[in-house]
C-alpha cells in the first residue's frame, strides 16, 4: 500500500468554497434576501414613524418580509395600526426596496 494521502479525503480545494459562497451570494441578491442590520431596521423605523412615535414603538424582528413591531401601550397601538399602509411604504423606500408583506404591532417592553 502507498503511503500517499488519499485524494478523496475530506479536504475541499479552496476555490471550491469560495465560489459556492459566491454564489450563494449572487443568488441572496438577486431574490433580495440578505440581511438588514438592526441599525438599518431601526433607522428606517425613526424615519418613517417619525421621532414621537419611534420613541415608543421598536422594531423587535425582521422575518420572511413581515416585520414585528413593539409598541408601549393600546394608544400607540391603535395610532400605528391606522398609519400601517403609510407605514409599510416608507419601510419599503427607506430599506431600498426590501419587500414589507406585514407589520404587526404588539404591546411589549420599550427599552429606551
Amino acid at each position: 500500500m502507498s503511503s500517499c494521502p488519499d485524494s478523496r479525503s475530506k479536504h475541499k480545494p479552496k476555490g471550491a468554497e469560495h465560489f459556492s459562497e459566491l454564489i450563494g451570494n449572487v443568488i441572496e441578491g438577486l431574490s433580495g434576501k440578505e440581511r438588514l442590520g438592526k441599525e438599518e431596521i431601526e433607522d428606517a423605523w425613526r424615519i418613517s414613524a417619525g421621532e414621537a412615535a419611534a420613541r415608543h414603538a421598536k422594531p423587535v424582528s425582521f422575518k420572511k418580509a413581515s416585520l414585528v413591531i413593539d409598541v408601549a401601550n393600546s394608544s400607540w397601538l391603535y395610532e400605528l395600526s391606522i398609519r400601517k399602509q403609510e407605514l409599510v411604504k416608507s419601510l419599503e423606500l427607506q430599506l431600498k426596496g426590501k419587500k414589507i408583506k406585514e407589520i404587526r404591532f404588539r404591546i411589549g417592553d420599550i427599552k429606551k
